[in-house]
């Protein structure tokens, strides 16, 4: 599995994971769900389920929130932060889903970065728990840009 490097501004360092694509149906849209994101960007339920997942798999996995860009799942690592974002995909019952870190701007200093090998783990997790799913289906994975 690849992982991208970005530099956000001067002090975070994010790593963004392959992206999941899939199709599923058990994920329902509420009404308005995408004013607490951006017109046609959903996932709520699905980051719901997510959580749940990560939960029982062993990860202190947060309360989902709303991006402008999906749902996040926030996924306690320190000094890291984690997150599992899912979004829809184009039409309706296909979903996307990415994990990324972000911080550990002095452990990247003293050459001490492990943040790689925490999305590694997680994406690792996130896809068992998509593969092993029944209401999951024509899981793909699209590797990190570089």
């Amino acid at each position: 599995m690849g992982v991208q490097a970005n530099v956000f501004h001067r002090w975070f360092v994010v790593k963004k994971g392959p992206m999941l694509r899939f199709s599923s149906d058990a994920f329902a849209v509420t009404p308005r769900e995408d004013q607490e994101t951006n017109p046609g960007i959903f996932g709520r339920a699905l980051a719901t389920w997510v959580s749940e997942q990560l939960i029982r798999a062993g990860f202190n996995a947060g309360s989902v929130i709303a991006e402008d860009f999906g749902w996040c799942v926030p996924v306690k690592s320190s000094p890291y932060s984690l997150y599992v974002v899912c979004a829809s995909g184009a039409l309706a019952g296909q979903w996307q889903i990415f994990v990324f870190s972000e911080g550990g701007l002095v452990d990247r200093f003293l050459r001490k970065d492990r943040s790689a090998e925490l999305v590694a783990d997680l994406y690792t997790t996130l896809r068992h728990c998509l593969e092993s799913s029944p209401v999951v289906y024509g899981l793909g994975e699209e590797p990190a840009a570089q």
